[in-house]
């Protein structure tokens, strides 16, 4: 299987259904394969199911295989996850388990954008009522863990090369990795090179600011201190550098990451637990945007940002009672956050203008969980209790008397306790069928921007944002049905939920006078009585044989507050893929669908979207060499060249057209 290349495409939502659909939780593992490009397995897995992913090296548009995730697109670079039409704070993302905070106002440095697609081991998505007490997101959570290095008596170095190019952008994107081991030490480094031009969209038009130049090093190793006992770095460098983002006033000259964690994992007896992890990690974000290469600036503006992160961490596993399986986490946390705005007027005698945007907030958070699996008879229960206390208060004098002068009184920290339960149960009904059903109830602190946000500009719907001091918690009460049916060559499931929340958090328009040039005003965030999320997920493949596998989802969703359709929510929309081996040949023929869209919010920036239909094809050979791995890939996305867009695509900007990808691979 591991020969077998089955290729998906850029901006592609493929996904694979297969077994073991238990929990309404997406879970991504390949450590049982050797594979230098993600693979992307969604929760349903079985024998038929590894796809091998072509694209340009971006970690986004891998995770949009997965179900329930969608992405906000400003450009071609760094593309938001929205999971279920929700993201930023109701949804938490965490690399190899730590808390990442982007450094942007505007959200151009999502914290997916510092981990690439072929240094990518597992994702695993959870839903807003099955969850693990390590997490927690209100309306879901996702953990991206990079590859880790083997220990191999037989193979004590590895090599691997990707080289693709990428014809509608004239793109050059490299990526390698070496490893090496010993009896006690084993790393592996992995290198990362993407250069793009602007796209084109499927009219020939140029999308201007769509360019892109990125390089990301990753160095995982593991010791071995015991034959039970391993000590474990995890280490991140991203910088991306000249990245446009069309849907927006400005782009990016420079955004630098530096991520690093170090983990002490035993398989020892911890009280009543037999194994744990303790990890301690820091994180370090510098993002500076920039509008010198645009045209027609009325005011040039500096606007760097910063976003430190530190955390401690400590999960224990498999404390057995009876029929119940515990696990328990423990979580320390801090952020700082500081961005500036400097502005200049063009007249050289005006003295420049400076305001902070985020004034120096921190953040500090404390949470302790427990998770209980229980088996019994034909029925499993999974039920999670976790409980945040979360902090926050401006650090600096300056931010203070901004906030003072709007009249909010800044001279105590603002104070949350949030707590989280989530059940579910899983029936098997026989063999092939099961049906679950999950209930959970969560709070989450609102975000850093929520807070103390002052005047960030939102260029979809042309509105500067006041953050609100005073804002309460926002809660939400979830529930999900599911029905699966599984046999060994078709597999079916189907999952529908709601999520009903309340003192939901939402921009509302003031009176206030707008700071930035041309905006339609200001809105201030708010508690609002509340907001509905619900939708249906279906997933179907059928294995015709071990070489021809046809797969298909589809996925609705509405979101609403009693007044007015929320904005930026995706359509109906499907894939139907089939995916065929031929010896050393593999073959990929899908089709994306979306329908149109018409419920939408024109007063947030969102318009109506034409539904759209797009092919995509793909084929890879694999040379017969005995030292060397060696594949050639070719992939046609949007092979018809049609024009469209997402709906997320923020400011209406269309989606690239035809795109061919050539991709040569290397294994030693």
């Amino acid at each position: 299987m591991k020969s077998v290349f089955l290729s998906l495409l850029l901006a592609t939502g493929y996904a694979v259904w297969g077994q073991n659909r238990s929990q309404d939780t997406t879970h991504i593992n390949f450590d049982h394969i050797e594979l230098s490009d993600v693979v992307v397995i969604d929760n349903w897995e079985n024998e038929h199911a590894l796809k091998n992913s072509v694209d340009n090296h971006q970690l986004e548009l891998q995770l949009k295989q997965l179900k329930g995730v969608n992405l906000i697109s400003r450009g071609s670079f760094a593309q938001e996850v929205v999971y279920r039409g929700q993201a930023d704070g109701r949804i938490q993302v965490k690399l190899n388990g730590m808390r990442v905070y982007s450094a942007c106002t505007d959200r151009m440095d999502p914290s997916t954008s510092y981990i690439v697609a072929n240094n990518l081991s597992t994702a695993e998505v959870t839903s807003a009522c099955e969850s693990h007490c390590a997490n927690n997101g209100l309306a879901g959570s996702l953990n991206l863990e990079t590859k880790e290095p083997t220990f191999s008596q037989t193979k004590p170095w590895r090599f691997g090369l990707i080289q693709q190019y990428q014809t509608n952008t004239n793109g050059f994107n490299t990526a390698m990795h070496v490893e090496s081991n010993t009896k006690k030490l084993a790393w592996r480094l992995n290198g990362s090179w993407l250069q793009n031009g602007n796209y084109y969209d499927g009219n020939g038009q140029k999308i201007q600011y769509s360019q892109n130049q990125k390089q990301n090093w990753a160095l995982n190793s593991v010791y071995r201190l015991s034959p039970k006992r391993f000590l474990k770095l995890d280490f991140i460098y991203d910088l991306a550098t000249d990245v446009g983002y069309p849907a927006l006033t400005m782009d990016v000259s420079k955004a630098l990451a530096v991520i690093g964690g170090l983990t002490y994992s035993s398989y020892h007896s911890v009280g009543p637990f037999t194994q744990f992890d303790l990890k301690v990690y820091h994180n370090d974000i510098y993002h500076e945007m920039d509008d010198t290469k645009r045209e027609n600036v009325f005011m040039h503006m500096d606007m760097p940002g910063w976003s430190q992160t530190a955390g401690l961490t400590f999960n224990a596993f498999d404390w057995t009672v009876g029929k119940h399986t515990i696990s328990g986490a423990a979580e320390y946390y801090t952020n700082f956050r500081r961005a500036e705005m400097t502005m200049y007027p063009n007249n050289d005698s005006e003295p420049p203008m400076f305001m902070l945007t985020w004034p120096d907030a921190r953040i500090h958070g404390m949470a302790l969980g427990l998770t209980d699996n229980w088996k019994f008879g034909k029925n499993h229960v999974n039920t999670t209790l976790r409980m945040d206390y979360e902090t926050s208060a401006v650090v600096d004098d300056f931010g203070n008397k901004q906030w003072e002068g709007m009249g909010y009184d800044m001279s105590t920290n603002r104070q949350f306790i949030l707590p989280q339960i989530k059940s579910s149960i899983t029936h098997h009904l026989s063999n092939t069928h099961a049906l679950t059903a999950a209930i959970g109830y969560g709070m989450r602190g609102p975000t850093t921007s929520e807070l103390y946000g002052f005047y960030l500009y939102n260029a979809h719907d042309g509105f500067d944002y006041l953050g609100n001091p005073d804002l309460k918690p926002e809660q939400l009460l979830s529930a999900e049905v599911g029905y699966t049916y599984t046999k060994k060559k078709f597999n079916f499931s189907s999952t529908l939920f709601l999520q009903q929340y309340y003192d939901y958090i939402f921009g509302l328009t003031t009176n206030y006078s707008a700071m930035t040039y041309g905006a339609n005003g200001v809105r201030e965030y708010e508690n609002i009585s509340g907001a509905t999320f619900w939708g249906v997920e279906l997933g179907a493949e059928y294995a015709f044989s071990k070489s021809l596998v046809a797969s298909a989802k589809g996925e609705y969703l509405r979101g609403f507050r009693p007044e007015a359709d929320l904005p930026l929510i995706p359509p109906l929309q499907g894939t139907i893929g089939v995916n065929y081996s031929l010896k050393r040949f593999s073959f990929l023929a899908q089709s994306r669908m979306a329908a149109e869209q018409k419920h939408f919010n024109t007063e947030y920036g969102d318009r109506y979207t034409p539904g759209y239909v797009l092919l995509d094809a793909a084929i890879g050979y694999t040379l017969p060499l005995k030292k060397m791995n060696t594949q050639v890939e070719v992939a046609a996305n949007n092979l018809l060249d049609t024009y469209y867009r997402d709906h997320l695509n923020w400011g209406g900007i269309p989606s690239m057209g035809r795109n061919i990808v050539l991709k040569l691979k290397l294994e030693i």
